[in-house]
């Protein structure tokens, strides 16, 4: 019975979410989208340093929403879903959209951050450091635990979860810099398939090790995983999902107004 209901759950993730080929496909002059494990991993390049990039986060007035709206709102070569929230779709940690930041929204010891100018120039923000909204920030999405140097960092006044979090393989939504911050990269990990668990962080956290980026930051996850490209949702989503995509708090993406 088990081997049938996988069988059969596996016929539908590949109705409903057809699995990309393995290598690599140019989106656009300025990204680029691998994939590794059989395409349950996607990794997306962007280079910072074309001037047709931009980098937006979600107005506040749309959310909340799903991923793939927010990216057809925007006009999206790709989207990725972003910081954890609450029950009432709050952010957790600081988020800066358009140049503003979100009500309510501050950074915490407990949070990493992606801030990036609207000239894309990018940092990441570790946990344990209190920082206020630079007015230059453009965009800023916030994470929790920071990958750095292969390794998962929590705050160290973190909770037991922070840690049971990054032992466990779930699906997983991330971000990460180039050492010469030149490179974006969104990685994205599908999991809770019949075939494929999903990473723990300190997997994540190394395959960032093995492309050259020493800072990384883990972004909500689970069943709010969610890679649309080109309007298009491209991951496969958690066995109990099927092809509902989740509603989240916020956003994150990338338009690359050469590719128009």
């Amino acid at each position: 019975m088990k081997i049938l209901l996988a069988a059969l759950l596996g016929w539908c993730f590949g109705l409903f979410a057809p699995a990309m080929a393995q290598g690599v496909q140019r989106l656009s002059p300025c990204i680029e989208h691998t994939t590794q494990q059989n395409g349950h991993v996607h990794i997306i390049k962007v280079d910072l340093s074309c001037p047709s990039i931009e980098l937006v986060g979600t107005a506040p007035d749309t959310a909340p929403t799903t991923v793939k709206n927010f990216a057809y709102r925007n006009r999206l070569n790709v989207a990725i879903n972003a910081s954890f929230f609450d029950p009432q779709y709050q952010p957790q940690g600081l988020v800066v959209s358009g140049g503003q930041r979100w009500d309510r929204s501050r950074d915490s010891r407990q949070h990493s951050f992606l801030a990036c100018t609207r000239d894309n120039r990018c940092r990441i923000d570790p946990p344990d450091h209190l920082a206020k909204a630079d007015p230059d920030w453009y965009t800023v999405i916030a994470g929790w635990q920071n990958l750095r140097n292969g390794k998962v960092i929590c705050a160290r006044s973190a909770s037991a979860s922070c840690y049971s979090n990054a032992r466990e393989a779930h699906p997983r939504t991330s971000v990460g810099l180039s050492r010469d911050r030149r490179w974006l990269y969104l990685v994205v990990v599908e999991g809770r398939l019949p075939d494929f668990d999903g990473y723990t962080l300190t997997q994540l956290a190394r395959l960032y090790q093995s492309l050259g980026v020493r800072d990384a930051i883990n972004l909500d996850g689970g069943g709010s995983t969610t890679l649309v490209i080109n309007n298009k949702r491209i991951n496969a989503l958690p066995s109990r999902q099927l092809f509902l995509e989740r509603t989240v708090a916020n956003q994150f993406g990338v338009r690359d107004t050469a590719a128009r």
